[in-house]
């Protein structure tokens, strides 16, 4: 039986602006919390967050930065189209898939027109330019082989200068219940370092400097993953729910030795985001079958950002109260090299830890009703829209009735969906689920 609930979202429950337009700031946004055993529900803000914690428990973020992965265009005879990158190909590197939307002409804002609602995309062939904004242009390389919505695409630069192509020629992927764009930095987390997210994983927006310092005073710790996270919909339902896209993802050493360290204590492995669920329980599946030592690690791509600096996971003294601590709804999250944020204090352990490969690696894992959990205990996620895929997700940590039960309070109480919206925290009680 599959988990998703079926409801109708009223429009009214769409969150159209970030938390700090609509006075908020951003720890303030509401957090249902379910218990995993019971499907009891409470409401509290997301700022209480490290006094529904107990010490000694994990909380596993992922450190991918959104990308401005929306394109205006035009091929070469001159057609009008949006390009939303889809997510970089996992095996191949360079290249990505893309959908490809048409144009309303003289819409002034093509992002208010849902996707459905769109004109037809142009047909585009093999071999095919398109040029975007800044000089960037790229080739179409033919359909993609799963996805029938989707393209391949090879940009004519790579690497660091795509990333800056996409800064001058694009923006944040927006949807039709977000009448007006934002800047990208309200698409970025307090975790984000590596560039590589199409959309941003929204389950991090609301950590702010203020909270990671709460939950470090408190003695729950804190590790990050990076998997590049692709785009939530192709536009088409049965693509949307068949089609699994090979992300790369990369669990640090640091990671895999602080989840191994907590659950051998005793405490929880909460997953910031689906996602993190995803790319810890993909490294577990590795560690069974393909421990280290007996062979290459999964996948064939390495971490995109070698160099890059990472929230730590060594634990630091407290920081000296030489002042008030920075706003908590400073409107640009800074950034992972930052000295004011909070390293984690978990358990460091001697030995290797098995529970997950670290590395990187390549997931395409689809976690529904009936996976069993490895790595993962709890999760803190949005609000997803009904049937979706991650909403199947959900079903690994619920039963359907208390997923629906959830679902109905949330409704009920006025939570708001999306990115910019409320969110979820499903925890086990300290004694397991």
């Amino acid at each position: 039986m599959r988990s998703a609930v079926r409801f109708r979202l009223p429009p009214e429950l769409e969150a159209a602006a970030p938390p700090e337009a609509r006075g908020l700031r951003r720890d303030h946004v509401r957090l249902l919390v379910v218990d995993r055993a019971t499907g009891s529900v409470g409401h509290h803000r997301f700022h209480e967050l490290p006094w529904l914690l107990e010490p000694g428990d994990l909380l596993v973020a992922n450190d991918s930065r959104t990308l401005p992965a929306s394109l205006l265009g035009h091929t070469a005879t001159g057609a009008p189209l949006e390009v939303r990158l889809a997510a970089r190909d996992g095996e191949a590197g360079e290249r990505w898939a893309a959908l490809v939307l048409g144009v309303p002409v003289g819409h002034p804002d093509p992002a208010l027109v849902p996707t459905d609602a769109r004109p037809e995309a142009p047909a585009l062939e093999a071999g095919e330019r398109l040029r975007f904004a800044g000089g960037l242009g790229a080739t179409v390389l033919g359909r993609h082989e799963e996805a029938g919505p989707l393209v391949w695409l090879a940009f004519d630069v790579g690497g660091q200068r795509l990333a800056e192509a996409l800064h001058r020629a694009g923006r944040p992927v927006r949807y039709a219940y977000v009448p007006r764009p934002w800047p990208l930095h309200q698409y970025q987390t307090v975790f984000a370092a590596g560039p590589g997210s199409v959309e941003m994983a929204s389950a991090g927006r609301p950590f702010t400097v203020q909270t990671l310092r709460d939950l470090r005073d408190r003695g729950i710790g804190l590790a990050t993953i990076s998997l590049h996270a692709g785009l939530s919909t192709y536009g088409d339902p049965a693509t949307d729910q068949r089609y699994v896209p090979a992300e790369p993802y990369l669990v640090p050493e640091a990671t895999a030795a602080a989840v191994a360290a907590t659950r051998a204590a005793g405490g929880r492995v909460v997953a910031i985001g689906t996602t993190v669920v995803r790319a810890l329980e993909t490294a577990a599946e590795a560690a069974a079958t393909n421990p280290p030592g007996n062979g290459p690690p999964l996948g064939r791509v390495t971490d995109p950002e070698p160099e890059r600096s990472r929230l730590s996971t060594t634990p630091l003294p407290p920081p000296a109260a030489t002042g008030p601590s920075p706003p908590a709804d400073d409107p640009s999250p800074p950034a992972a090299t930052d000295p004011s944020l909070p390293a984690a204090t978990h358990p460091q352990p001697s030995p290797p830890a098995t529970l997950l490969r670290s590395g990187p690696g390549i997931t395409r894992l689809r976690i529904g009703p009936g996976h069993r959990l490895v790595a993962v205990d709890g999760l803190l996620t949005g609000l997803h829209e009904p049937e979706a895929s991650h909403l199947d997700l959900l079903g690994a940590f619920l039963d359907r009735a208390a997923l629906e039960r959830a679902y109905g309070a949330a409704l009920s109480s006025g939570y708001l969906w999306h990115e910019f919206g409320d969110v979820c925290l499903l925890l086990p009680s300290r004694s397991g689920s």
